[in-house]
């Protein structure tokens, strides 16, 4: 699908002061995001990282330090874009903590129900699968998740379906999956719009058209889709698109 590159009408307000606050996954430490980050900035946006410790700090300790930051963060306007357990993050936040200002959410590749390939590294030995996968997400797996969005604010998942990654290494990992994480993990129910592109885990960072899919959310609250029959980009519906 040929989304423009960026689109203007996508900007923010002139007159409003908005902010991206971006969070990463799991291990990382945001470097990942950085050519995301610079291409919103493009944009008009303010770009902020969050930086946390999945490894050693649980997942609730995580939420508490996302909430605070959000809070410090200046600006109008608020929107939070997630990758893989930032998302998750994310949904924790905004159904325990939501900040009071306007904006809008958008989880990339999140495991949002589930976690298939930090599951099977626990069964390959519980305690060092746990030393592997780190707090945050073993305190994710460990409790029943809500599979329905209960939030107010619009939210928006793009997920991967090219199975490239960590969980390629397990000859069972179910598919479609991004490589790390299972496309059905990313179907929160009550959400506004989901969007799935034929990329891994980490190239739907890379992505120009991710990257716009995310713009045009922000600016308009919903993705573009394609089908056959549609003559134009912001008409076209479909659920999966190739990058």
């Amino acid at each position: 699908m040929a989304l423009p590159w960026l689109n203007p009408q996508w900007r923010p307000a002139v007159d409003s002061r908005s902010t991206i606050v971006f969070v990463h996954g799991a291990v990382v430490n945001g470097s990942e995001m950085a050519l995301l980050r610079r291409r919103l900035r493009q944009l008009g946006y303010g770009v902020r990282l969050f930086q946390y410790q999945s490894m050693l700090k649980g997942l609730d300790k995580n939420v508490d330090r996302l909430a605070a930051f959000i809070g410090s963060t200046e600006g109008d306007t608020i929107h939070v874009v997630g990758h893989s357990m930032g998302g998750v993050l994310i949904r924790h936040v905004f159904e325990r903590r939501p900040d009071p200002r306007p904006g809008r959410l958008i989880a990339i590749g999140s495991p949002l129900l589930d976690c298939w390939v930090g599951r099977r590294f626990l069964r390959i030995h519980p305690r060092v699968g746990r030393y592997l996968i780190g707090r945050t997400v073993f305190d994710h797996i460990a409790h029943p998740r809500d599979p329905i969005w209960r939030g107010t604010r619009d939210f928006g998942v793009i997920a991967g379906t090219y199975p490239f990654g960590i969980g390629a290494v397990f000859k069972s990992l179910p598919k479609p999956s991004d490589g790390v994480v299972l496309l059905d993990e990313t179907r929160l129910g009550g959400i506004n719009d989901h969007v799935t592109y034929r990329l891994n885990h980490f190239g739907m960072l890379f992505s120009k058209r991710c990257c716009a899919q995310l713009a045009r959310f922000l600016a308009l609250g919903s993705f573009a889709h394609a089908t056959p029959a549609a003559s134009g980009s912001e008409s076209e519906r479909m659920s999966t698109v190739t990058a």
